[in-house]
């Protein structure tokens, strides 16, 4: 039977650890603690099993309001479109929008109208975007026709050219 490595070497002066100087003190050991647990001590952390660092992360409130908001939007344009009050043209171009733009709206609302999701009542179209599932209306683009908005938030740009084209503004309530 051959003999064990072991054996074989305790008669030597270093025992297979190379030069008289090699295994001197501390500068051997790769470190004290966790030193090294990413580099080269890594299999022996996870032969351990030991987990290192952070995990996880928590989105913030008001991005976790702002993507369940954008989720509510399609489910509402995808129930309209099923219900056959929006065609395909008419839901791809608000799909398309996670923000409506006064200049959108301007673009179609006389859509909305044929769809019956807007009135139009003394050349002033009326609209709710709380029922389109928007709930921010936004100030680019311009406004060349009369209309009335209801909508959860409007900035002040938004505000300002609808009320010079002559329409309004009403802002009502986010239902969260």
């Amino acid at each position: 039977m051959p003999k064990k490595r072991i054996k074989k070497i305790r008669g030597s002066r270093t025992c297979g650890g190379g030069s008289h100087k090699n295994r001197r003190g501390r500068g051997n050991r790769g470190g004290a603690g966790n030193a090294g647990s990413r580099k080269h001590k890594y299999i022996k952390t996870i032969i351990e099993g030991v987990e290192i660092g952070k995990h996880g992360f928590v989105r913030p409130e008001s991005i976790k309001n702002e993507f369940k908001l954008k989720r509510e939007l399609l489910e509402t344009l995808k129930e309209l479109r099923e219900e056959g009050k929006l065609d395909s043209y008419t839901y791809k171009y608000l799909k398309s929008r996670p923000e409506l733009n006064v200049g959108d709206l301007d673009e179609i609302v006389e859509k909305l109208r044929d769809l019956g999701l807007a009135e139009l009542e003394d050349d002033v179209y009326r609209v709710d975007l709380g029922n389109l599932g928007y709930y921010k209306l936004l100030g680019r683009g311009s406004v060349t026709k009369k209309i009335a908005v209801k909508v959860g938030f409007a900035t002040e740009s938004a505000r300002q050219k609808l009320e010079a084209a002559g329409g309004e503004v009403e802002e009502v309530e986010v239902t969260e």
